[in-house]
C-alpha cells in the first residue's frame, strides 16, 4: 500500500487532493490522507469580508466533510508537532501518520521584519482567527468612542490604519470605506471623526497590476476620504499610535498589519533547506531540495523562476501542487520525478469593498461593475471546482442575494428577503387553483376512457396516440379555444352594456334634464376604455396560438414523438393526478420546491401546447415565489424538511454530487 499524506488543506492542499483523488479513485494499492489543525479549508482570499464585516464569519469557511465526503481522500484533524524523515512519518500528541510521500502545503504566515513593537501594537491579517480579531476590535472602537467625552481622545479611537498597500492591505481598506457608516449609525458617531489611513512603503499602491487599475484604485479611495501615505515606512509602533521613517508620529486606535508574509515557522522547524524568508528550497519539480519523496507546495515553497520567486497567490498555490502530484503518479508508476513548474497565471483582481474593484485579467484592465463581476466569477469558478454547485451557490448568497446594508454589486437592489408568512395565503390558493385543475378535468371525463381519448388536443391531428387514433382533435381544439374567446369577449360587451344602462337609468333618475349628456359621456368613457384596454391587452387570448410556429415545433417534436407512445389512459391520468398532487401539496406546504417546480414546467407544457391564456400566467410567477421556502411556514415542510436534509446528507449521490443541503453527515470512521 503506497501512502500519500499532504499536510495542510490550503489551496495547495485540497488542489492535490482534489487531483489524487481523480487519479486513483479506483486504487486499491493507494492511500490518500490529508492532515490539518481545523476542520476547514480557509478562503484567504475573502478574510477581508470577514474582518469589515461585509459577510457572517461562516462564510470564509468549507468543511473538508463538503469537499472529501466521499471522496478516496481520508481527513484528520490533527497538529503535527515534527516529522521523522529517516522514518518517513509524522507525529502529533496523540497520533503518528506513516507516508511514502509527503506534500507538505504548511502555508505561510505575517512578518512584522523586526519592526519594534509592531507584533504587540498591531494586528496582522492572515488567518480566520486575525480576521475575527479584527472585526471584534473595531467594534470595540466605536463602542468606547460613543462613551468617550474628550474629542481628541475620540478622534484617535477613530482613526483607523491599514499598514501595506499590497492586495490584502487594499481590500481590507476597501472594506472600512463601507462600514464605518454602519458603524457610525450604530454607535451615535459623527462620520466626520473617523479617519482612514493607508500607509505603504514603496511609491505607489498594487504594485503588482498595471499603472491605469492602479490609479483608478488610489482615485477611488481618496475620493471615499481614504489618506493614503507612499513612501512611508513604519519604523515603530506603540500602544495608541507609531512612528514613521521622517519621525512623524501618527496616534490610532487601529493598527492593521499587511505588510508581508514569511514561510510558516513549522516548515523551518523541520530542518529542511530553507531558501528565503523562511520559505523552504525545492527544485523546479517541487521536491525538496533534501528528499526525492517530500515535496513542499503552495506559499510554503522557495522556486525562482527566471531569476523572480513564484509569488505567494492562489494560481501559484494550485500550479505547484499539480507539478507535485504529477511528479508523484510518475514515481508510483515506477518513473521519475520529470514535470517541471512553469506559471501561468492569469492575472490579478482586487475588491475594494462590495462595490468597486480593479482587475487585470487576460491582457485586459477594468475596474468598477466589470471588475466586481470578474471576481465573483472566478470566485464561482473556484468554489465549484472544489465543492460543486453547493459551494458556489451559498457563495452567491451571502454576496449578493442575502447582502446586508447595500454592500454588494448591485446594492441593495435584490437583496431584501420576503417573510415567508406572508406567502402563506398566496401559496393555498395556487394549491386550490391546481386542485380545481385536476376535479374539472375528472368531472369533464380524463378518466371515464371508455369516452376515447381527452387529451388529443395536445398532438397533431392523425397522430395515433397509443392505439388511440387522435380524430381531428386539432381542429376541435382551435374550435373550442375560438369558441371560448368569443364567449367571455361576449361577456365583457355584455357586461359593458349592463354597466352603461345601470349608469344611464341612475343619472335619468337623479336629473332628466341631463340623461342625453350623461349617457353620451358614460357611452364616450366605456367605449374609450374599452378599446384602449383591447388594443393594449387581451388577457382573455392564449399566450402562444395553437396553429403558431413555436406550438407546431413543440408538437411534433416532444408530444408526436415522445409522448404519443403513452397510452392516453395512462397519460390522462399521469395529468390528472399531477395537477392533484400539486394542489394538495401546496395547500398543505408539503414538498413545496418541488411541487412548485413542477406547477412551472407544467404551465410551460401547456403554453406551448397552445392552451394557455395569459389570464393564467400569474400560475407561475406564484410557483417561483413558492420556490423560496414558503413551505417551512405553516406547513409540513416545517417537520419534513430537517429529517429529509438530514437522510439526503448522508447518501453517496449527495457526497459524489456535493449537493449537500447545509454540511454532509459524516460516516463513522472505521477503528
Amino acid at each position: 500500500m503506497t501512502k500519500i499524506v499532504i499536510l495542510g488543506g490550503g489551496y495547495a492542499g485540497v488542489h492535490a487532493g482534489k487531483l489524487l483523488h481523480k487519479a486513483y479513485k479506483k486504487s486499491d494499492d493507494v492511500q490518500i490522507s490529508l492532515i490539518d489543525a481545523n476542520p476547514y479549508h480557509t478562503i484567504m482570499t475573502e478574510l477581508h469580508e470577514v474582518a469589515g464585516g461585509r459577510v457572517d464569519n461562516g462564510c470564509v469557511k468549507i468543511s473538508f466533510d463538503r469537499i472529501f465526503s466521499g471522496k478516496k481522500v481520508e481527513v484528520f484533524q490533527d497538529r503535527i508537532n515534527n516529522i521523522d524523515r529517516e522514518k518517513q512519518q509524522l507525529h502529533s500528541d496523540t497520533a503518528t501518520y506513516d507516508y511514502d510521500y509527503l506534500i507538505m502545503g504548511t502555508g505561510a504566515e505575517s512578518t512584522d521584519f523586526g519592526i519594534p513593537g509592531v507584533k504587540e501594537h498591531s494586528l496582522p491579517l492572515w488567518s480566520y482567527q486575525d480576521a475575527l480579531d479584527i472585526k471584534d476590535h473595531i467594534r470595540e472602537m466605536f463602542r468606547q468612542a460613543s462613551y468617550e467625552k474628550d474629542p481628541q481622545v475620540r478622534r484617535n479611537l477613530m482613526t483607523f490604519v491599514v499598514a501595506g498597500a499590497g492586495f490584502t492591505g487594499v481590500e481590507m481598506i476597501g472594506e472600512l470605506i463601507e462600514k464605518v457608516p454602519q458603524m457610525c449609525s450604530d454607535y451615535n458617531i459623527d462620520p466626520d471623526e473617523v479617519q482612514l489611513i493607508n500607509v505603504e512603503g514603496l511609491d505607489s499602491i498594487l504594485k503588482m497590476i498595471p499603472e491605469k487599475p492602479r490609479m483608478k484604485a488610489q482615485r477611488y479611495l481618496e475620493k471615499k476620504g481614504v489618506k493614503i501615505l507612499l513612501n512611508s515606512l513604519i519604523t515603530n509602533a506603540e500602544e495608541g499610535s507609531f512612528t514613521l521613517k521622517d519621525g512623524t508620529v501618527i496616534p490610532c486606535g487601529t493598527l492593521i498589519w499587511t505588510c508581508g508574509i514569511k514561510g510558516g515557522s513549522f516548515g523551518v522547524s523541520t530542518g529542511l533547506t530553507v531558501g528565503h524568508v523562511d520559505r523552504l528550497k525545492v527544485h523546479e519539480t517541487m521536491q525538496s531540495a533534501d528528499h526525492e519523496n517530500l515535496y513542499v507546495v503552495g506559499d510554503a515553497q522557495w522556486f525562482l523562476e527566471n531569476e523572480r520567486p513564484v509569488p505567494q497567490i492562489v494560481e501559484a498555490a494550485e500550479q505547484t501542487a499539480s507539478v507535485a502530484v504529477k511528479n508523484i503518479i510518475s514515481q508510483i508508476s515506477g518513473g521519475k520525478a520529470e514535470h517541471k513548474f512553469k506559471s501561468n497565471f492569469h492575472g490579478f483582481m482586487v475588491s475594494i469593498g462590495g462595490r468597486y474593484a480593479v482587475s487585470h485579467t487576460g491582457g485586459f484592465s477594468m475596474s468598477g461593475i466589470p471588475a466586481v463581476a470578474v471576481k465573483h466569477l472566478v470566485n464561482v469558478y473556484y468554489l465549484h471546482t472544489v465543492c460543486g454547485v453547493n459551494g458556489w451557490w451559498k457563495y452567491l448568497q451571502h454576496e449578493i442575494f442575502d447582502m446586508k446594508n447595500k454592500r454588494t454589486l448591485l446594492g441593495g437592489f435584490i437583496t431584501n428577503n420576503i417573510q415567508s408568512l406572508w406567502a402563506v395565503p398566496l401559496r393555498v390558493w395556487l394549491g386550490l387553483m391546481w386542485l380545481i385543475e385536476g376535479l374539472n378535468k375528472v368531472g369533464e371525463g380524463w378518466l371515464k376512457f371508455d369516452l376515447g381519448t381527452k387529451s388529443g388536443w395536445m398532438f397533431s391531428s392523425g397522430v395515433v396516440q397509443a392505439g388511440q387514433a387522435v380524430a381531428d382533435t386539432t381542429s376541435a381544439a382551435s374550435e373550442a379555444v375560438v369558441e371560448e374567446v368569443v364567449v367571455q369577449a361576449d361577456a365583457v360587451a355584455a357586461a359593458t352594456g349592463d354597466v352603461v344602462e345601470q349608469v344611464v337609468e341612475t343619472v335619468t333618475m337623479a336629473a332628466a334634464d341631463t340623461v342625453a349628456a350623461a349617457s353620451d359621456a358614460v357611452e364616450t368613457v366605456v367605449e374609450t376604455a374599452g378599446h384602449t384596454l383591447g388594443a393594449l391587452w387581451d388577457t382573455s387570448g392564449l399566450v402562444l396560438r395553437y396553429d403558431s410556429a413555436v406550438v407546431t415545433w413543440f408538437r411534433e417534436t416532444f408530444m408526436d414523438s415522445m409522448a404519443a407512445y403513452l397510452p392516453y389512459q395512462f397519460f390522462q391520468t399521469m395529468i390528472v393526478s399531477v395537477e392533484v398532487l400539486i394542489g394538495l401539496a401546496l395547500i398543505g406546504g408539503l414538498f413545496v420546491f418541488p411541487a412548485a417546480g413542477v406547477s412551472i414546467i407544467m404551465c410551460f407544457v401547456f403554453i406551448f401546447s397552445g392552451f394557455f391564456s395569459w389570464s393564467q400566467v400569474w400560475f407561475i410567477f406564484a410557483a417561483f415565489l413558492m420556490l423560496g421556502g414558503a413551505g417551512r411556514v405553516l406547513g409540513l415542510d416545517y417537520w419534513v424538511q430537517p429529517w429529509l436534509k438530514k437522510w439526503w446528507n448522508g447518501s453517496s449521490l449527495a457526497r459524489k454530487s456535493y449537493l449537500y443541503f447545509g454540511e454532509p453527515r459524516r460516516k463513522k470512521r472505521k477503528a
